[in-house]
């Protein structure tokens, strides 16, 4: 009784965190994600690589692209990780992909953006190569810029912070790309992420929605009753 109860509950509560995960591929076929105040929407994806590419190139595909949202109280983070993951060697090979969307303060809150991060990325390179992940915003001017790379030339950088002084929106311009030089070389990269600072006051949490977990519930307490009653007889 108690595991029938608990499924329910569960089944509810992964119904609930699902609107905060989506593959790239749904997201350029106009899925929005809402983190909160904040919503990430307009996606736009391109494989970049050279045509032909050459054989130990990768081509990185959307819909191999997890997106997901997180938030404390006062930041919103967008994370990218992508299996199987960029991962190249040999001389002069290359993975290089764009990725823009725009985020945007949402539902009369007033907050803004003071600033932006991109880091908690799993790149890597070796010997003559590297490994870059870059962010440029088309709306301000200056274009805020922020970077990760890992580049055995210039060393390593595991973030990136630019100040956006109080922005309500972005459109950000993306691009990840890795090059090797040497038939020894590697380079890839698994993961990175945006998080974004919030200054002003968070408006209250929405309800949860509840109609695609309330007739799980419900059996649950259909099926606690039922138990009950054939203890009763």
């Amino acid at each position: 009784m108690k595991s029938f109860m608990f499924a329910a509950v569960s089944a509810l509560c992964i119904t609930s965190v699902s609107a905060h995960a989506a593959t790239l591929s749904d997201l350029v076929g106009g899925a929005t994600l809402t983190e909160g105040d904040v919503t990430f929407s307009g996606f736009e994806f391109s494989n970049e690589v050279p045509d032909p590419p050459f054989p130990d190139d990768f081509n990185a595909d959307a819909s191999e692209i997890e997106v997901t949202t997180s938030s404390t109280s006062t930041t919103t983070t967008l994370s990218f990780a992508l299996d199987p993951s960029p991962s190249i060697s040999g001389e002069l090979t290359v993975f290089d992909f764009l990725i823009d969307f725009d985020v945007a303060i949402t539902g009369g809150s007033s907050r803004t953006f003071t600033d932006v991060t991109l880091g908690a990325g799993d790149l890597f390179a070796s010997e003559d190569a590297f490994s870059d992940v870059n962010f440029a915003d088309a709306v301000d001017e200056p274009s805020v810029l922020v970077n990760i790379f890992e580049d055995t030339l210039k060393g390593s950088q595991t973030s990136m912070t630019d100040d956006l002084d109080g922005v309500t929106s972005l459109n950000l311009l993306g691009r990840a790309n890795g090059l090797t030089f040497t038939s020894t070389a590697t380079a890839g990269l698994s993961t990175f992420s945006l998080t974004f600072d919030l200054a002003g006051t968070a408006p209250p949490p929405s309800p949860i929605p509840l109609p695609a977990g309330l007739p799980l519930l419900l059996a649950g307490l259909g099926g606690l009753v039922l138990l009950r009653g054939r203890k009763t007889l």
